[in-house]
């Protein structure tokens, strides 16, 4: 009897060691900032777009910052969503580029990211068990916002997992969206991840309450003095739209993110699974255009063809060699990128001054 308890108490013993090892939490190496760290923040291009006013709003998933521009006259409202841990300074000189072709824009930080409050005591953890109170929030704005506001078109905008929670948000059905871009959408993790094992052990740190710790490989904000010396990124080409990410967090620590939770990788990937079969299942009806980068190392691609090819009205494209942050990346491809999505808005919008 005592042997056969030892056979089962042995693997159980070295299964609770591999959690605790897993949950250990990596050290920050301390970086020393430049001076010059925030020096693209300078760059008009980068500057705040004209007429930009900054909002708050309580929701049962935090305080949420939201921010708008209108222009007169317009031709329609953008609604925009951004990526995983990506402030909306990221994103400045896109919206004014929108607000010049005569759109107005109107965007918000998702919870837990940007100056929205976060999902745990520690501000830099990206934390959440579900994000369906992301879809909430985003649903709550629009309520407050934009409906019955204007008979112009309303078109909605969504990078990464900015695409894949307006996907959700598309197949309640709540709000009147005239087309969508959803762009590099999140409705798989690349590489197959979390596989099967790796849900098993997310599962197993949650439930002896290490779900808000780091996951694997995950850790606190830290400098990229690769970023910094545009040397590397697999977010885009390295360019000064590259820094913009960790610029604008040295110049506002209270944006700092850094690494995802145990809990947040669980949330991320059924939330991904949710919106993919909202979309394979045609949830809903309007224009989509589908834009994927071809060097694409954060999401798989080969789900967004299948979302697309699913979607009674979807135009896939595309960027060879691109990266992932389209928003981000450097010439040779932003510039490509984004006049394609102005012809795509103004073909929605169109006679609409």
């Amino acid at each position: 009897m005592k042997i056969f308890s030892a056979v089962l108490l042995t693997p159980l013993l070295i299964f609770l060691g591999l959690l605790l090892w897993l949950a250990q939490e990596p050290e920050v190496v301390t970086v020393e900032i430049p001076a010059d760290a925030t020096a693209v923040l300078s760059d008009v291009r980068f500057s705040l777009p004209d007429g930009w006013e900054w909002g708050r709003l309580e929701t049962e998933a935090g305080n949420i910052r939201w921010g708008r521009t209108t222009v007169v006259p317009s031709r329609a409202t953008v609604v925009f969503l951004p990526g995983l841990s990506a402030p909306l300074e990221v994103y400045f000189e896109t919206f004014s580029r929108l607000r010049a072709e005569g759109f107005n824009v109107l965007a918000m930080d998702w919870p837990g990211q940007g100056g929205s409050t976060r999902g745990s005591d520690d501000p830099q953890k990206i934390h959440a068990t579900t994000l369906t109170g992301h879809v909430d929030a985003l649903d709550l704005l629009l309520g407050q916002t934009l409906d019955g506001a204007s008979s112009q078109p309303q078109l909605l905008v969504g990078l990464s997992m900015g695409a894949q929670l307006g996907t959700r948000l598309l197949a309640r059905g709540e709000h009147t969206f005239d087309a969508a871009a959803l762009i590099t959408p999140a409705y798989a993790i690349y590489g197959g991840r979390p596989n099967s094992i790796d849900k098993v052990l997310l599962h197993s740190l949650q439930a002896i309450g290490f779900g808000e710790r780091y996951s694997p490989g995950s850790q606190a904000w830290q400098f990229d003095m690769d970023v910094y010396h545009e040397r590397a990124s697999q977010c885009s080409h390295p360019n000064d739209r590259t820094k913009l990410w960790q610029s604008s967090m040295v110049a506002n620590p209270a944006l700092k993110v850094g690494g995802y939770t145990n809990s947040f990788v669980l949330a991320l990937a059924e939330s991904a699974e949710l919106a993919r079969l909202a979309a394979i299942e045609g949830r809903f009806d309007l224009p989509v255009w589908m834009p994927i980068a071809g060097s694409d190392v954060f999401v798989d691609n080969a789900a967004a063809q299948a979302a697309c090819d699913a979607l009674a009205q979807c135009e896939l494209k595309e960027y060879p060699q691109a990266r992932h942050c389209l928003f981000e990346e450097a010439d040779a491809y932003y510039r490509p990128f984004v006049d394609d999505l102005i012809v795509f808005l103004n073909r929605q919008a169109g006679d609409a001054l």
